[in-house]
């Protein structure tokens, strides 16, 4: 797997859609394997990603 990183994540939008899917199929094996705690987790450390790549992407 490629080594994701903050200024990659900036840089690249095929990378960021890469990152973000990754996110979503861990996201739904926790929910689909009844791990909710851990989905919740990993949605809101999503969302707070997802914010702050918009921080500096909107600039």
């Amino acid at each position: 797997m490629q080594k994701y990183t903050f200024e990659k994540l900036v840089k690249s939008e095929k990378l960021r859609n890469e990152f973000f899917d990754h996110y979503d199929w861990l996201i739904r094996i926790a929910k689909e394997k009844g791990f909710i705690d851990a989905a919740l987790a990993h949605a809101k450390a999503k969302k707070r990603v997802q914010d702050e790549l918009n921080l500096i992407i909107d600039i």
